[in-house]
């Protein structure tokens, strides 16, 4: 992979930059390995999207040697795993990029969390850069430069080195050099998390982790997402004063574009033939839309992106207010969702992971959430997935994948399961048939549950305890 000799700089005009990068070769990093070297290969790449001087490919197959025409203002690709588990490659332009960049920095301004840098500011990396999320992070450092002037990317320097386990300690040996970087530079501090990351800081009792808490209260925003947080995690963060944002979104939107349950500007929800409680798939319209998936074989795949004709109130110079139409693209998620009348929006799980039993819907989220609430429960079952398994006679039963707290006997699984769900307000069709108890639960990407490799898990394994 051909890149600059050092950090990359801010980013040029887009017009120059968008036409060069339809011709741009692709820039291929090696395999990331975490190390600083690693990431500092990355941020070049990335740097280099930014101007619109070259095109990341970090796909799970190799890049084409041209893109369809459809796909030829592609800037970046990234994989997704989708609700199946089957690697997909998401191609997104760099307007998209920019618009999400854009959204973000429009809502922090707003809201006071970085009003005297335009809602810019400084970004610690501490997820991978070969997922959406954490290429954004860095891309959003090269934005900062861009927007303020500044003659590198607002990023630690020298990058961590994120080899060793994520702990207290290695959080603040990170934090601390960073926020002390973005100080003198008068830049507000972020970064972004998965919820596991931040249970960890949070749930922690010694007192590495108290201090690991009083550093992460010194950034300006951490944004978590990736899977959903729990809300006695983002309680505790709060109660402490620590400016968590929870953020939904995908490689298909260009990252988060939902923060704390509302729509960033210029993105619209919409619930897609919604049942009797407000609940139906997610669609999602945003100027931050990928251009659609690339496959193996060299073709695409647009079929969950649309264009639709959207009715926005408009304020013309007279100060009268009308409907005018237009058009906008969208993107049907496989996600399961309301909306609220003040458009707060509440994520139920995925469509496809919705459970039919003997005639009635199951949520596998509430039924992980029963389990992480259950006082009987409480530092026995460290964990939990839950899925639906074909059943000739419910046609899917309910079952748990559980990992549990050291000394706890895996054989008591599912009667431990079963009889502290009974004593609970869980109606007994959601109470799992079968509980497995393994060492760890399947993860997709950074952090995401894989609900499909769960099933198999489940389908293969002896039932324990039953």
């Amino acid at each position: 992979m051909t890149l600059p000799p050092g950090p990359s700089g801010p980013s040029g005009p887009s017009g120059a930059g968008a036409s060069a990068a339809r011709t741009a070769p692709w820039l291929i990093p090696p395999t990331y390995d975490a190390s600083a070297a690693s990431l500092t290969t990355h941020v070049r790449a990335i740097g280099e999207v930014m101007t619109g001087t070259g095109r990341l490919w970090l796909g799970p197959f190799p890049a084409p040697a041209a893109l369809p025409s459809d796909f030829e203002d592609t800037a970046l690709v990234v994989p997704t795993s989708g609700s199946t588990g089957t690697a997909k490659a998401v191609a997104l332009s760099r307007a998209a990029l920019r618009a999400s960049q854009e959204a973000t920095a429009a809502l922090f301004a707003a809201d006071g969390t970085a009003t005297g840098t335009r809602g810019h500011g400084f970004w610690l990396p501490l997820l991978p850069p070969t997922h959406i999320a954490g290429v954004q992070v860095i891309a959003r450092a090269h934005r900062t430069a861009e927007v303020l002037g500044l003659d590198s990317p607002a990023l630690p320097d020298p990058l961590p080195d994120l080899r060793g386990h994520f702990d207290a300690d290695a959080f603040v040996a990170l934090a601390e050099p960073a926020l002390a970087q973005a100080e003198q530079r008068g830049l507000p501090a972020f970064t972004s998390l998965v919820p596991t990351q931040l249970t960890r800081i949070l749930t922690g009792a010694t007192g590495a982790d108290a201090r690991a808490r009083s550093v992460l209260k010194r950034f300006a925003g951490v944004l978590v997402g990736g899977a959903a947080t729990g809300p006695e995690v983002l309680a505790a963060a709060r109660a402490q004063r620590i400016a968590v944002r929870t953020t939904y979104g995908s490689s298909e939107t260009a990252g988060g574009c939902v923060y704390d349950r509302f729509p960033l500007p210029g993105v619209r929800l919409h619930a897609q033939s919604p049942d009797a409680e407000g609940a139906g798939r997610l669609v999602v319209s945003s100027p931050t839309l990928a251009l659609g998936y690339l496959t193996a074989d060299g073709g695409i795949d647009t079929s969950p992106f649309s264009q639709t004709s959207q009715t926005s109130q408009t304020s013309q110079t007279s100060g009268t207010v009308h409907d005018s139409d237009a058009i906008m693209r969208s993107f049907t998620t496989s996600d399961l969702a309301q909306i609220a009348e003040d458009g707060a929006l509440t994520v139920l799980g995925r469509a496809d992971d919705v459970i039919n039993t003997g005639g009635r819907k199951v949520l596998p989220q509430d039924v992980e959430r029963a389990i992480d609430r259950s006082l009987m429960l409480r530092d026995l079952v460290l964990s939990s997935l839950v899925v639906g398994v074909e059943d000739p006679e419910w046609g899917q039963r309910v079952e748990a994948l559980v990992t549990l707290a050291e000394g706890s006997d895996p054989e008591e699984a599912t009667a431990l399961v079963r009889s502290a769900l009974r004593t609970s307000d869980v109606p007994a069709h959601m109470i799992p048939k079968r509980v497995h108890a393994v060492e760890q639960l399947p993860r997709l990407g950074i952090g995401k549950q894989d609900r499909a490799a769960a099933r198999r898990l489940a389908e293969g394994q002896r039932p324990t305890g039953d």
